[in-house]
């Protein structure tokens, strides 16, 4: 049903019949009525990526439990590098906290004996560790920013890291075709 107003006018002149229409109000908004506007591309996705993006930088805050020696508080190398590493990137202002993976590797005396406990005292000497450190390398709020936690990130099991490694031998060293894929250059590999 139209929301149109009009006034006819309806009259002959010399035989001839004619309608005039005098006036019309027309309902601009229901006639002639601007369909919603779609966002453009990525436009929704775009906070999605850009929390991940965040939380991909914090992750790298995050000192695992390889980083350490088995069942001490003593950095191994890796772990001493990925410290002066976030102690650099502190330095440059960046807001998030230093998280020490939290250890679940002590041996309890129990019915399984499994070593598969949380240590609070091994995480805090890694934590008194990891906060001298920082303050030798210039970090002066290092007490406060240094907690013990879980990692943000599951770590690989031990058939995804295997298989992760093998991976990464046979594309990088004993396959025949370039890097492992881009066909025709050495093997013929595939996307």
């Amino acid at each position: 049903m139209s929301t149109r107003k009009c006034w006819l006018q309806r009259g002959c002149v010399s035989g001839l019949c004619f309608i005039a229409v005098a006036g019309c109000s027309t309902d601009v908004a229901r006639m002639h009525y601007s369909p919603q506007r779609v966002p453009g591309l990525g436009q929704l996705s775009n906070a999605i990526w850009q929390d991940q993006e965040v939380n991909a930088e914090a992750a790298k805050f995050v000192i695992y439990l390889h980083e350490f020696q088995k069942g001490s508080a003593k950095l191994n190398l890796g772990g001493e590098d990925h410290v002066k590493q976030i102690a650099a990137r502190l330095q440059e202002g960046v807001p998030f906290p230093v998280v020490i993976e939290r250890s679940m590797n002590s041996p309890v005396a129990s019915e399984y004996e499994y070593p598969v406990h949380p240590s609070p005292a091994l995480d805090n000497q890694r934590r008194t560790v990891v906060v001298a450190a920082l303050r030798l390398m210039g970090v002066e709020d290092a007490d406060e920013r240094v907690v013990v936690a879980p990692a943000f990130s599951e770590s690989a099991t031990s058939q995804e890291a295997e298989a992760a490694y093998l991976r990464g031998l046979q594309n990088g060293r004993t396959s025949g075709n370039f890097g492992g894929g881009f066909g025709g250059f050495g093997g013929g590999g595939v996307f």
